[in-house]
């Protein structure tokens, strides 16, 4: 599954990856162009590529992990 194929409804998805900024998550908002518009959990501002691949996390129930 890539980034832009979750629901353009789903607000605040958990992204689990470790952030430069010691964040253990990120939050997707939207997708904005090539990239997304996200948020680490201490509020740095991230752009993934609209096409990064991810998958249903099966450590932490309704987030996400990168492939």
């Amino acid at each position: 599954m890539k980034l832009w194929d979750l629901d353009r409804s789903e607000k605040g998805v958990r992204i689990n990856v470790g952030a430069s900024d010691g964040s253990e998550y990120i939050l997707f908002y939207h997708i904005d162009g090539m990239y997304s518009y996200c948020k680490t959990a201490k509020g740095a501002v991230v752009h993934l590529g609209a096409g990064t691949e991810i998958k249903r996390s099966k450590t932490v129930k309704g987030s996400y992990d990168i492939v």
